[in-house]
């Protein structure tokens, strides 16, 4: 198995949580997506617009979203760790699901190399969907999140 193809696995991050823990048990039946981001990266802030209106989209519709908040290359641990200014960013910028605050582990189990990066989950815990980089809300993204979250996802007739 790649680490591309890690299951739906969530670690306890060093930095804990903000909003709400997540358990994996608490994510059965119900399609999630892990976000991977960095307060510092350009590229996250320029996306977080249509970021937004995604999940405003999907949330609604039954998609657990969870955020994962990674350190940048060369970043100080100290400062990534910060639960308190994290919170803070997370509520200016209106996210209300859980975010983890990684030490860097969770992004390395689910080997993510660049921010932003979203990986799409099924119901059963299976990766249907990974993609990452400069412009990573593709129509492919949209697409897989609509079967997961339409009238077919719960009739097993979802084909990969």
């Amino acid at each position: 198995m790649s680490s591309h193809d890690v299951p739906l696995t969530l670690l306890d991050p060093e930095g804990g949580w903000i909003n709400a823990p997540v358990h994996v048990h608490d994510l059965r039946g119900r399609p999630t997506l892990l976000y991977f981001w960095s307060e510092l990266s350009k590229t996250n802030q320029e996306q977080l617009p249509k970021i937004k209106a995604l999940l405003d989209e999907f949330v609604p519709k039954g998609l657990q979203v969870i955020g994962v908040h990674v350190p940048m290359d060369g970043e100080d641990l100290e400062h990534a760790l910060d639960t308190n200014d994290l919170e803070a960013i997370v509520k200016r910028m209106g996210f209300r699901h859980p975010v983890a605050v990684d030490d860097g582990s969770m992004e390395r189990a689910y080997g993510v190399e660049d921010v932003p990066t979203f990986l799409v989950y099924d119901g059963f815990g299976i990766l249907r969907f990974r993609e990452s980089g400069p412009d990573p809300l593709s129509l492919e993204l949209r697409r897989i999140l609509d079967r997961l979250t339409g009238p077919e996802a719960n009739t097993g007739a979802f084909a990969p």
